[in-house]
């Protein structure tokens, strides 16, 4: 994702209107390559909450400093990554399991009825 389209995303962003899927993976992943992009998000969620025009994500962190709020956001999304991430690793790990147990069943199966 290069910086514009990083920029032109900020907002969906902000109120959640991008979907959980790669697209915010990869918008998170520009802000934390970019300091200028990550300084406008910032500066934007900061913005959008002092004006009210965004409720705090929790109401446990209502009162919170909006740039902690991102950053708990930010940290939110990360661990969801990680484990979406962990939880592929597994699928893989037991589908090729399952693909090593059935070839040596049919190989066992083979080797039985030719003898």
């Amino acid at each position: 994702m290069n910086c514009q389209e990083f920029q032109s995303r900020i907002n969906d962003f902000i109120f959640d209107k991008i979907e959980y899927s790669d697209e915010i993976e990869t918008f998170l992943n520009h802000a934390k390559e970019c300091p200028t992009c990550s300084e406008e998000l910032s500066l934007y969620y900061s913005i959008r909450r002092g004006l009210g025009d965004l409720q705090a994500p929790d109401a446990r962190t209502e009162g919170t400093d909006a740039l902690q709020e991102l950053e708990s956001i930010k940290k939110y999304y990360d661990d969801l990554f990680r484990k979406r991430k962990l939880i592929r690793r597994i699928e893989n790990s037991v589908g090729i399991f399952c693909g090593v147990v059935l070839f040596v069943l049919i190989a066992a199966y083979l080797l039985k009825t030719c003898m």
